[in-house]
């Protein structure tokens, strides 16, 4: 990848990548400021995202997030110490626990995804669909269709 030190080049011209991780920043930060009221991270609304569907195990979590059972296990941490899910012996394997979303934690994530600026900030473009198209592609071609975030950005 060429990387120009050029500030005068228009962003039409930088290379791809340039413009996804740009673009990737602009959204994590409207997304942590949305999340802010919630008392949400990146990473917690991963964790959340994942549970609404049912319970989940620490090891599940970690992998489905590609991160380290330690790392997922102080994401449930703090999710469980804000009442929004709960750990659970699994009944299958008592050695292991299912964290399971509570009430609390369904209402925040629903709060959360009242809106979606990066949705706003398309609106009405003739090619915003093209490019949801085009990123999931990306995003499938690169193995991470069922990646989730669970690792707060620096």
């Amino acid at each position: 990848m060429r990387v120009t030190a050029e500030r005068d080049v228009p962003v039409e011209q930088w290379p791809l990548s340039r413009l996804l991780i740009t673009a990737s920043r602009l959204v994590e930060h409207d997304i942590a400021v949305d999340l802010r009221p919630y008392h949400l991270t990146h990473a917690s609304f991963g964790v959340l995202a994942l549970v609404q569907g049912g319970s989940m195990s620490q090891r599940q979590l970690a992998a489905a997030t590609r991160v380290e059972e330690q790392t997922i296990s102080q994401t449930v941490d703090r999710l469980e110490r804000m009442g929004m899910v709960t750990r659970e012996k699994d009944p299958a394997d008592r050695r292991r626990s299912l964290i399971t979303v509570t009430e609390s934690g369904r209402a925040a994530f629903r709060h959360a995804t009242r809106q979606d600026r990066a949705e706003q900030a398309l609106e009405g473009l003739p090619d915003a669909e093209h490019l949801r198209v085009a990123l999931a592609t990306l995003i499938d071609r690169l193995g991470g269709h069922d990646y989730v975030p669970a690792v707060d950005p620096d």
